[in-house]
């Protein structure tokens, strides 16, 4: 074989799999006067009574919450990957301790997210041991809250965002919204203009219908395309112009022949909900739709899929909290798995203050 004068270069990336490391706690104890107890200080990384480290249990809540596999199979990659033996019974009980330990930060983020400029809100139905509940959303662009809760209603959202909200609340119209007191509320678009689309499809061939729907969607999409050349723009006096000028079209709208039943309830949403509309082109940083929400409550849809809800309240309140520090930590970037493991230690910063920094 004769010797090419080029050298081929190949890079490849693989998995090291890392050893479980054990540590024995050798400590002094000493015998306290005044309490009548025998203590001993706690170690570098030691979680006092567990036999299990806090990075071990750190992964085992990403995998299970992160990733959304079952308490078993996070048993076999813990025994395949680390050779570390792990009751599934015992993965239950990691989640409970986190719980107890995530729950002053978990409500830090709820008083937090709280004393927002806007906070988008969904639902979706839950199941808890086989009767039906629901899980709530609640998030900004820097904080997520999850609650599960047997209720539908306004009582729910009174409950986590109390009597009255000093921010701009981003929806469906769903009417548990509708009675909150707030300074502004912004209903999705996206949903309206779907709902118009279902009409569209009812009444094709009705030539009075289609032009009023044609005359709604323009005033939708003017109001979208305004908001999209100025959104990183100063408002200045053009802007004030033409949003008026959409906001006058809407006011001014009105629907033909309230008989039609499907027409008829498009029409009674529409006018109800018509001042909370077009808030996105009045106040700086609201979005006209509720995307970010729908987003931040896809993980637990995926959730109930694969575990079918919760068998417990324990497993709830365990699924609400947890969820709620992994997601705020991946809107800010902060690594998940680290900062369960420092709410495991208890340290005393805050992992996510990130997230709460004004």
């Amino acid at each position: 074989m004769t010797e090419c004068g080029d050298i081929h270069e190949h890079i490849q990336e693989d998995i090291v799999l890392p050893k479980v490391e054990v540590t024995l706690y050798r400590k002094h104890r000493y015998y306290c006067k005044s309490c009548k107890e025998i203590i001993s200080p706690k170690g570098k990384d030691e979680i006092p009574g567990s036999c299990i480290g806090p990075r071990a249990k750190a992964f085992a809540a990403f995998l299970r919450f992160g990733i959304k596999i079952s308490e078993r199979d996070v048993c076999v990659f813990f025994r395949r990957a680390f050779n570390l033996k792990i009751a599934a019974s015992s993965i239950s009980g990691f989640m409970d301790k986190l719980k107890e330990e995530a729950l002053p930060i978990y409500n830090e983020l709820l008083s937090s997210l709280k004393k927002g400029s806007f906070i988008h809100a969904d639902e979706t139905g839950w199941k808890m041991d086989g009767f039906n509940y629901w899980l709530w959303k609640f998030s900004n662009k820097r904080i997520c809250v999850s609650h599960i809760d047997k209720g539908r209603g306004q009582a729910v959202v009174e409950k986590l965002l109390g009597g009255e909200y000093k921010g701009v609340l981003i929806s469906d119209f769903l009417s548990a919204y509708n009675k909150i007191i707030t300074p502004a509320k912004q209903r999705c678009l996206v949903h309206i203009l779907r709902d118009l689309e279902k009409v569209v499809e009812y009444w094709h061939d009705d030539t009075e219908v289609m032009r009023y729907c044609e005359r709604l969607r323009k005033i939708f999409e003017d109001a979208i395309g305004l908001y999209n050349e100025h959104k990183n723009k100063r408002w200045d006096r053009e802007y004030r112009s033409r949003r008026e000028s959409i906001a006058g079209a809407l006011k001014d709208f009105d629907f033909p022949n309230p008989n039609k039943k499907i027409l008829n309830r498009f029409a009674k949403r529409l006018k109800r909900h018509r001042g909370e509309m077009l808030t996105f082109l009045y106040r700086k940083n609201i979005d006209y739709h509720n995307n970010h929400a729908e987003q931040q409550i896809r993980p637990d849809v995926i959730f109930r899929k694969i575990t079918f809800g919760n068998r417990s309240l324990a497993g709830a309140e365990n699924h609400s909290v947890i969820m709620s520090i992994l997601q705020t930590a991946k809107l800010n970037g902060i690594d998940p798995i680290g900062a369960v493991e420092k709410i495991l230690l208890r340290s005393p910063q805050n992992p996510l203050a990130k997230a709460l920094s004004p």
